[in-house]
């Protein structure tokens, strides 16, 4: 389509794109929605090992985990899935340290899904309380990580469906390293409409190269640090962040929330977004679950509370899918946009993992690994996540068993973790800072904290309790 016929139809795109904020028959609309992607996958192997027919019910089908889908993913066979083999692209994520996690993403069901979701969170990204600022040639730039990343597949495929619309740069980004599009940023901001980015870049790599205040229409990100930050950007760009969450299982599945900086809506024309209560959280590397827990829809959750992510996302074959990532429910809809689609923020991982900037996921048995690879004399440890100024950081707190220069077991541990886990390294490379931060305790501390405990205590190795990391580091006289 010409740029002559879209500035034509500009109004009635921008209808279509944000009518269904205001959608009043919500749950009608999904039912509809997910028996359409229901009766497809009857069709497939994926659908039958899962029971589906073609008059099967969203609740009839099991929840399902990572481990379900992984056969077809290994050896993929024509008649698996949803869509001709042919269409599907390999995909990975970090999954677990060292142990990245393979999924195929069809490039059909992506496209669907950019074309419905991409444009919507354009429009809404740019509402400034009155008006959706949003027009035809506005410049839209991302830093992502590509190759073979979910937000890589995205991006060439949001060039391929809105390049009519929105130009997207930088234009070769594929070709560019992480600094030089930064360095792209700094030079061009001022023809830039929308950015997308990491906090961390935008306050640590841009605010300090540019003369601020700069002017966007949006800053888009899906770093969790945008709410706690919001004041400082919104000093810098004019505006508070817009923030958006995505997957490579749920793929592109939320838009911003104007009201509540830091919050977004899930899509519900893109996915069919079930919660379970977080004290109901469930195995999401499990087979199947056939006797599912309470599930909660979209539209009954509750203001406050906690819930995973249970996602069927309407043009992928995953279905019912055990998502590892928790949500609170901050409103029951956006009074800016005028929309009563329940508004949410990440809360946190569902499973115990370290997760620093959507990079690198933690867990405990790979903690110890990288100590005993680095040589280091450790008695135990805790760790958790903590955020220093912009930068989240991996902070564990180590009692060693012999003496050992502290300088050089930092030294060793970093060195390790950049051999073992390669996500570790390319955010340490893609930030530009060391994630690891190390506090030594002192010799009898973990003894003295268990000594104090009855039955058979342990040390929480991942999010201890803040009230008993306080106890335990109360024993080196450390305070929290």
């Amino acid at each position: 389509m010409s740029e002559f016929l879209i500035r034509l139809g500009w109004p009635m795109i921008r209808r279509l794109s944000t009518s269904f904020l205001y959608e009043k028959n919500i749950s009608e609309r999904q039912d509809a929605l997910v028996k359409k992607k229901l009766r497809r996958l009857s069709t497939c192997s994926i659908g039958k090992k899962l029971g589906v027919t073609s008059q099967s019910s969203i609740n009839s089908v099991p929840l399902t985990g990572y481990n379900f889908y992984l056969p077809f993913y290994t050896n993929p066979v024509e008649g698996s899935f949803i869509y001709p083999l042919t269409d599907y692209v390999k995909t990975y994520t970090s999954g677990t340290m060292g142990k990245p996690k393979i999924y195929l993403i069809p490039r059909t069901g992506l496209m669907e899904n950019v074309k419905t979701t991409g444009p919507s969170s354009s429009f809404v990204s740019t509402f400034d309380g009155e008006r959706f600022r949003f027009q035809v040639g506005d410049v839209a730039y991302m830093n992502i990580p590509g190759g073979t990343y979910i937000s890589g597949f995205y991006q060439d495929t949001a060039r391929k469906t809105q390049s009519s619309i929105v130009k997207i740069v930088p234009e070769n980004a594929d070709h560019m390293t992480f600094q030089q599009k930064v360095d792209y940023f700094v030079e061009n901001h001022s023809n830039i409409d929308i950015a997308y980015m990491t906090v961390t870049t935008l306050l640590d790599q841009v605010k300090t190269r540019v003369e601020g205040p700069i002017s966007l229409k949006a800053f888009v990100t899906s770093d969790i640090t945008a709410e706690p930050l919001k004041e400082r950007i919104k000093e810098f760009i004019g505006d508070y962040p817009r923030s958006i969450y995505g997957s490579t299982e749920t793929m592109m599945c939320t838009i911003p929330s104007v009201g509540h900086p830091g919050g977004f809506f899930f899509d519900w024309r893109v996915i069919h977004a079930q919660f379970v209560p977080i004290e109901e959280a469930q195995d999401t590397y499990s087979d199947k679950v056939m006797e599912a827990p309470d599930i909660v829809e979209m539209m009954d959750v509750e203001i406050g509370k906690r819930y995973q992510l249970i996602a069927t996302p309407y043009y992928n074959d995953i279905t019912r899918y055990i998502m590892p990532d928790n949500f609170e429910c901050v409103s029951k809809g956006d009074d800016l946009l005028g929309s009563n689609i329940p508004v949410f923020k990440y809360y946190s991982r569902s499973d115990k993992l370290m997760v620093l900037h959507n990079f690198t996921r933690i867990n405990e048995q790979e903690i110890v690994s990288v100590l005993e690879e680095a040589k280091i004399p450790f008695v135990d440890f805790t760790a958790r996540k903590d955020r220093i100024n912009t930068k989240e950081h991996l902070v564990i707190y180590l009692e060693l068993s012999d003496d050992m220069p502290e300088d050089e077991v930092r030294n060793r541990v970093h060195e390790a973790f950049m051999d073992f886990d390669k996500d570790y390294r390319d955010l340490s490379d893609f930030m530009g800072y060391t994630p690891l931060k190390l506090v030594f305790l002192k010799k009898g501390t973990f003894r003295k904290y268990l000594q104090n405990k009855e039955g058979m205590p342990r040390i929480a190795r991942i999010d201890m309790r803040e009230e008993r990391l306080r106890e335990v580091l109360s024993y080196s006289d450390i305070s929290l």
